[in-house]
């Protein structure tokens, strides 16, 4: 595949056929929602 054949190729496209980008998306995707929730427990125990 050429440079020009890959750049017409859409992100989520990309996303899902690299297993490295899928994994790396899902580790962020997971620490940013344990972090979300952990700030969101943090301000309920703090508000109570």
């Amino acid at each position: 595949m050429s440079g020009q054949d890959r750049a017409d190729v859409p992100w989520p496209q990309q996303l899902l056929e690299s297993p490295w980008l899928l994994a790396g998306a899902a580790l962020l995707f997971f620490t940013l929602s344990y972090i979300i929730w952990g700030l969101v427990d943090l301000m309920a125990i703090a508000g109570g």
